[in-house]
């Protein structure tokens, strides 16, 4: 294991906390001997060493296995029993004599409870999860057939399976199996894959899950930034009833009164979601700090990669490699391409030399390609963490209906991309129709050398044009209580819909268009573009001596 891992293995071993069980032989008054088998109080012991709550429980109804598909979307991790068998259910009145359906007690309960997890909007597609089924059958890759026909005939994309694995790129679902109780003349445990050697690693006593489950679950989330965020939830964590205590009820009566004199009492709720985001903030300051992405973190990350990518300089190659990257961490690129080129006997490193390389570094910052890889899909990742910095709306709900202020990116059906920056005092407690500012944002080719100041979600290079000619005005009317304009949802598209089409229909002063609401940009990022806006409406045009003025910039 890499230090790297090692590292990545003790935040994740502080996140986890709780394991859920679905097992039917749990809690059984008679322990039998044999495949499926399961020790309860020795299963509790074995993570309780390690620091865990595990939750055990033994569905006997349908109506048990319905519930425990909802609990588990709320478990760290859960294990389930690939055969589980209902106790028999009272046959409705007046079909006591159709016959009964024989319904196999090895899977359909437990793809119930998988197909709940992934289908869910929250603990599915949109989150990572590990799931274990945890078995006393020996058709290990059979049950891994299962599972991959039973999710692929429900559509779940990107699927794929290996050796006892069935797996998306968030979610794992792998099949272990239960020790087999019976020993041999020397009471030694005899092995229950003796014809196919290749499964006994898959076998898993109960001393060795906790383990077992801490490095699966470390391999989906071995990251800088998935470690910097299993931290910081991990500190909020920790931290739920101080916060609870801070916000305590005894505060009620401020927080009523502060409502009640605000000219908007709506405004409160979002007043106190800035003052809480706040308290999270320095939260994380005070008791994360830097641990998760320290140099020597990002250091031995760098060393489980392998960094080949090169770059001309005074004619020369030079390679960005571990080494490099490593000395580039700790001191600088001038610091890190020196030493290469010293290494690599390119010369003296005159003053010149330096001017040289600065320059390089400048023409990397400005490579519209990714400065470390060439690799496929790395522009799309370099997207990804563009959404991630300047998207507010990434976690948006799909059900909540977006509405019109300072930030919100639209798309017009004529007129192309459009950003608001209409300040937020102005975009609410609306009576009648409203004009709203927008500043027009061009949609550049995906080869197009352009610079671009924001990308949509699905890789759309946007331009914004800051001149105040470009200024345009859209008249909207609120279309709801609270005074706001909020969006139609139109065939899964949120739809504005300007003034006109809301019960004016002879004014058809703006174009005849409708708006999609493509993402909203984070506050700060907003409220730039209004205050480089103003700066730009504020310059002073002045006539000065030509000579003078071409030396003064």
């Amino acid at each position: 294991m890499s230090e790297f891992f090692n590292s990545s293995q003790e935040i994740a071993n502080n996140f986890l906390q709780n394991i859920v069980f679905i097992d039917d032989k749990a809690f059984s008054q008679v322990v039998e001997k044999g495949n499926h088998d399961f020790d309860a109080y020795n299963i509790s012991k074995a993570f309780a060493k390690k620091k865990k709550v595990c939750a055990i429980y033994k569905p006997k109804t349908s109506l048990d296995i319905e519930y425990l598909a909802e609990l588990a979307k709320k478990a760290d991790i859960t294990i389930i029993d690939w055969q589980i068998n209902l106790e028999e259910e009272p046959v409705p009145a007046g079909q006591e004599e159709q016959d009964e359906e024989v319904v196999d007690p090895r899977g359909p309960h437990t793809l119930r409870i998988i197909h709940e997890i992934l289908s869910d909007s929250i603990s599915g597609d949109a989150s990572l999860k590990l799931i274990l089924v945890y078995t006393g059958e020996i058709a290990l890759q059979d049950i891994r057939d299962d599972i991959y026909n039973s999710l692929n005939n429900a559509n779940i994309a990107d699927l794929k399976k290996d050796f006892c694995e069935v797996s998306t790129p968030n979610i794992r679902i792998l099949i272990i199996a239960k020790p087999d109780n019976e020993t041999d003349e020397d009471g030694n445990l005899k092995s229950k894959f003796n014809h196919n050697p290749e499964y006994n690693a898959r076998v898993k006593s109960y001393d060795q899950l906790p383990d077992f489950i801490l490095d699966e679950f470390t391999k989906m989330t071995s990251g800088l930034l998935s470690n910097f965020v299993l931290e910081s939830l991990t500190v909020l964590r920790n931290n739920t009833f101080r916060l609870i205590k801070l916000y305590n009820k005894g505060l009620d009566l401020p927080f009523l009164a502060n409502s009640l004199l605000l000219p908007n009492q709506e405004d409160s709720k979002e007043q106190l979601s800035e003052i809480f985001a706040d308290s999270v903030h320095a939260l994380l300051n005070y008791n994360q700090g830097e641990n998760s992405i320290s140099s020597e973190d990002i250091k031995n990350w760098i060393d489980t990669q392998t960094f080949t990518k090169q770059m001309n300089v005074s004619g020369k190659n030079i390679t960005l490699d571990n080494t490099f990257l490593k000395t580039w961490v700790d001191h600088d690129f001038i610091k890190a391409i020196s030493d290469q080129w010293t290494q690599l006997n390119y010369g003296d490193i005159t003053e010149d030399q330096i001017k040289t390389f600065n320059k390089k570094k400048e023409e990397l910052f400005k490579n519209s390609q990714n400065i470390l890889s060439d690799a496929e899909g790395i522009i799309k990742k370099d997207i990804e963490f563009s959404v991630l910095t300047h998207h507010k709306s990434v976690f948006k709900p799909t059900s909540l209906v977006p509405k019109l202020t300072l930030g919100a990116i639209i798309k017009g059906t004529k007129s192309g991309y459009w950003v608001c920056i209409q300040q937020r005092c102005d975009s609410v407690r609306i009576v009648n129709e409203r004009r709203f500012l927008f500043l027009p944002l061009k949609e550049l080719d995906d080869d197009s050398k352009e610079k671009f100041h924001f990308v949509t979600s699905d890789g759309k290079k946007l331009q914004l044009s800051k001149k105040s000619f470009n200024l345009r005005t859209i008249k909207f009317f609120p279309n709801n209580p609270h005074g706001v304009v909020k969006a139609n949802d139109v065939n899964g598209k949120f739809i504005f819909e300007p003034w006109y089409k809301n019960g004016h229909p002879d004014h058809h002063d703006e174009k005849d268009e409708v708006y999609e609401w493509i993402l909203d940009l984070k506050d700060l990022h907003a409220q730039r573009i209004a205050n480089d806006f103003a700066g730009e409406l504020s310059r002073v045009g002045l006539d000065e001596s030509e000579w003078l003025r071409r030396r003064s910039n």
